[in-house]
């Protein structure tokens, strides 16, 4: 069941890469627009009907003037001395602080005034991610925003918005004129990102076929999401029933923070209705205590102990998570980053070299990781030169976490199979070793530990498999049965320990004298009893002959004193219509009457009469 959900785990993390794929498909399929604007060409840029049903890209070059202004909304006014800034294209570190970090953009585009005009047809513009707040007008019109101008000053980096724009908002001509009134946010947050619309689409079009693009774009993210949320929560679910797979444990925790901060990253975050200052509070701790839970995970996964320094080096993220949650606003956020950046560099350098270490003393976990880790640090750097160097880029960590995800997930296919078959192996041991017990206990049930030989249960076994072969092959064979004369006399002269003695004699003298295929048994007390297959009565006498002076011509010594002694048998041969009681007890009537005959003898058991062999 384990290795089926390990399996699943892979599948889950599989679908989540190609959902990132198709999202960053559909990203590169944006960043190379049919349409693009730019208000640095001469004349306005005209859309027609098919562009505005399948959406006008508005990215390009804007008119652009640091200050603020309220005639800076109204269609009539000249722009035409405004210098141009590439939307989307972050400030300069630092911004615009002459003007309080507030800034103007305009474009204007002419749309076919007919079909805004058409009552089935609804115009709208979407507007992308801006640092760090702006407010939309349309035609003059004010549309809504995006977070809190100045002196609100409320900072939402990341949520795209759509807005419906009315007909009023387009003049008789068919011109529209768009204007974005930007906020950079504080000294702190124009310093660390920049300022001004920086990622997104910025589309004009179809109100119905805008909202549709939006939610395709945004179905990959959250099939990461779910993807990696499933994948985290199942591996929970194994560690809750076994606590001793502590990988599982970490496993579980990093795909869950990996979750977290998919989720993050997407605009399904916002249906969440939280304040923004909890999500974004969200996704830095997530990010912040990745490290941590990486590198449990991968010394847990190649099954080595973290050193000390390693220790402090590991908690010293979970205290700076923790120590910076609380703090108020994202400020400290934003100043941290390249502190918590730089402090991952040492990651970079000494887990690929302890990995590479394990792969080179044959760690089958390292191998699989070490490919995935190469990986995810240059996904890692190509984020980090993004913040740093404002590179207009896809951000690809999430790709990084698909393929630590997707290497965790073989190696964790490995591992479990690697035990499994451990397991499977010690099972088939202790199995084997069980049966061997089992084989020794009904050894044990069947044969008198004092002399060796069968008891009388696994003697009756033995005769009764030798009864029901008789009754298919009609081969008959013969029962002896013996005891040892005066056997009382060695008791009460020399104790019980001189009577044991002479009954493990006397089996060694029966077993040393007899053939394999016969079954020696003790009957009871000093009484033994023999199966002698494929022997009728005169050969089975003859047998009990030899035995007999085996046993009288035996001389033996115990505790300096020599000893002999005689037995008496009786013998009775199996035949159709008898039943293994029956044949017993003729052999016990034959060695009755030779004890009361003087011992010492051989009596074969007839259906008339008894026979004397000596």
């Amino acid at each position: 069941m384990t290795r089926q959900l390990a399996w699943v785990g892979l599948l889950l993390v599989l679908l989540a890469g190609l959902s990132l794929l198709l999202a960053a498909r559909s990203d590169a399929d944006t960043a190379s627009p049919e349409v693009a604007v730019s208000a640095g060409a001469s004349g306005i840029p005209t859309a027609g009907a098919l562009t505005l049903q399948e959406g006008l890209d508005l990215r390009g070059q804007w008119r652009f003037r640091a200050g603020d202004e309220p005639a800076w909304a109204t269609p009539g006014f000249d722009d035409s001395d405004w210098s141009t800034r590439a939307v989307p294209g972050r400030w300069p570190r630092g911004g615009f602080p002459e003007s309080g970090q507030i800034g103007w953009y305009r474009l204007t585009v002419n749309v076919p005034v007919e079909l805004v005009a058409a009552s089935d047809f609804q115009l709208a513009v979407r507007i992308g991610k801006v640092i760090s707040a702006y407010e939309f007008y349309a035609g003059g019109q004010l549309l809504g925003g995006v977070g809190g101008m100045p002196p609100l000053g409320q900072t939402v980096i990341d949520q795209e918005r759509q807005y419906f724009v009315p007909p009023t908002a387009v003049d008789a001509q068919g011109n529209l004129v768009l204007a974005l009134r930007v906020w950079g946010g504080e000294p702190t947050a124009v310093n660390a990102w920049g300022g001004g619309p920086h990622a997104g689409d910025f589309l004009l079009g179809e109100y119905r076929s805008l909202l549709y693009q939006g939610l395709l774009k945004e179905l990959p993210g959250m099939m990461f999401f779910i993807v990696t949320l499933t994948f985290g929560i199942h591996h929970m679910v194994i560690y809750w029933r076994n606590r001793s797979l502590r990988v599982y444990l970490w496993f579980g925790l990093l795909a869950l923070d990996i979750a977290l901060y998919g989720l993050m990253l997407t605009q399904w975050k916002f249906l969440l209705g939280w304040p923004y200052l909890v999500l974004k509070k969200i996704e830095f701790t997530s990010i912040y205590v990745f490290p941590a839970l990486a590198l449990q995970m991968v010394w847990s996964l190649v099954d080595r102990k973290f050193p000390p320094a390693l220790r402090v080096y590991q908690l010293s993220f979970v205290v700076f998570a923790l120590s910076i949650l609380p703090v108020p606003g994202l400020t400290v956020h934003f100043a941290t980053l390249l502190s918590w950046q730089l402090a991952t560099l040492p990651m970079f350098g000494f887990v690929p070299w302890m990995l590479w270490r394990e792969v080179r003393a044959g760690n089958r976990e390292a191998r699989t990781l070490l490919p995935a880790l190469a990986l995810f640090l240059a996904t890692c750097v190509n984020d980090i030169l993004i913040d740093l160097a404002n590179l207009e880029t896809i951000r690809l960590m999430p790709f990084g976490f698909i393929a630590i995800l997707a290497s965790m997930s073989m190696s964790m296919i490995t591992r479990f199979t690697r035990m499994f078959g451990a397991l499977e192996s010690e099972v088939e041991q202790r199995t084997s070793e069980l049966r061997e017990v089992n084989l020794q206990l009904v050894q044990m049930a069947r044969v008198d530990h004092l002399t060796g030989v069968l008891n009388r249960r696994g003697f009756t076994e033995e005769a009764e498999e030798e009864v029901a072969r008789m009754q298919r092959t009609g081969t008959g064979f013969s029962i002896v049965l013996t005891d040892v004369d005066f056997f009382k006399r060695f008791n009460d002269r020399h104790g019980h320990e001189c009577g044991d003695h002479v009954l493990r004699r006397v089996a060694d003298i029966l077993k040393l004298r007899t053939r394999d295929i016969d079954q020696i048994g003790r009957w009871g007390g000093e009484e033994f009893i023999l199966l002698l297959p494929e022997t009728d009565a005169e050969g089975a006498a003859v047998l009990a002959e030899k035995l007999r002076i085996a046993v009288e011509e035996n001389v033996f010594e115990f505790r300096g004193e020599q000893l002999s002694l005689t037995m008496t048998f009786g013998v009775a041969a199996f035949r159709l219509g008898d039943n293994l009681d029956t044949c017993i007890a003729r052999a016990d009537t034959a060695l009755y009457h030779g004890k009361k005959d003087g011992r010492n003898k051989v009596m074969i058991g007839k259906y008339k009469g008894l026979s004397l062999v000596n």
